[in-house]
């Protein structure tokens, strides 16, 4: 059963700018700031059981910075439903065990979880309550827009690397029983947090993947072919990313990063020597 994660968070109503679920995980992304704040949910020793939340603040550049568990006991997220069920029904955690019903926080009050989210970003990373500004852009940014990036070498295995994150990605969710289409839907956030490249980059490496995937180019026909990847069964649609991937890994040659060495030029009066067949 599927955690219904962009519904969870919806109903949690996080008053955080700019943040976005990319597959099972929530990521906040201030345009302004190497900041990032990372929402997950915490696995328990017993598959497929959550107990709470875990929260882990990323920097850009090294790594994370701080983490913090929060408990669903300890914030009472489900003392009133677990109250009605009766005891040793729920006991402060979610299951996603069964296949259909209602979502597994359902009955959940989030007043205190949030409250204690909110209070934890305060201390953390306050950048990530501050209303979204205008920056400057960042070295690849410049790049980006300001040189034909198609013929940047920098540009373009940055670009590989992003789409080779977004098929990783992708083939992630199939294990959590995600359908590849519900992870690519917001993949260029999770390519923006973890390699740090522009929006417009990651929705370019989102193509670049769906057309691995597909097997064709971008056109009219692309949604037709992405809705019946998802109607396939999970172990199928790991088995497509996966072969995608591979795909991915052998098409591009690794790219060169400095400039071709300069030929030697025959000194002044010096006739090049004669090629010979």
């Amino acid at each position: 059963m599927s955690l219904h994660t962009e519904e969870f968070f919806d109903q949690l109503g996080l008053p955080l700018p700019f943040g976005t679920v990319v597959g099972g995980v929530y990521y906040a992304n201030p345009t302004d700031s190497p900041i990032r704040l990372r929402i997950d949910f915490a696995r328990t020793a017993m598959d497929r059981q959550y107990d709470g939340l875990r929260l882990t603040v990323i920097h850009a550049e090294r790594g994370a910075l701080d983490t913090v568990h929060l408990r669903f006991a300890d914030h009472g997220t489900f003392t009133r439903r677990d109250a009605k069920l009766g005891p040793g029904a729920g006991n402060g955690v979610m299951r996603d065990w069964h296949k259909d019903g209602l979502p597994p926080w359902a009955g959940a009050d989030f007043t205190g979880l949030r409250t204690a989210i909110v209070a934890f970003v305060r201390v953390s990373c306050p950048a990530l309550t501050a209303p979204r500004g205008f920056t400057e852009p960042g070295p690849w940014a410049d790049r980006w827009h300001e040189t034909l990036w198609a013929t940047d070498t920098g540009v373009l295995t940055r670009l590989h690397e992003a789409t080779q994150a977004v098929l990783d990605l992708a083939e992630g969710g199939t294990y959590d029983n995600r359908p590849i289409t519900e992870t690519l839907r917001n993949a260029r956030y999770y390519v923006m947090d973890m390699l740090g490249l522009p929006l417009d980059q990651g929705m370019l490496a989102e193509a670049a993947a769906v057309t691995q995937l597909t097997g064709r180019r971008l056109g009219p026909d692309t949604a037709d072919a992405l809705e019946r990847i998802a109607g396939m069964p999970i172990n199928k649609q790991c088995a497509l990313v996966q072969a995608a991937s591979r795909r991915h890994a052998a098409t591009v040659a690794p790219l060169r990063t400095s400039p071709p060495p300069a030929r030697p030029l025959p000194a002044p009066g010096q006739t090049p020597a004669a090629r010979s067949h």
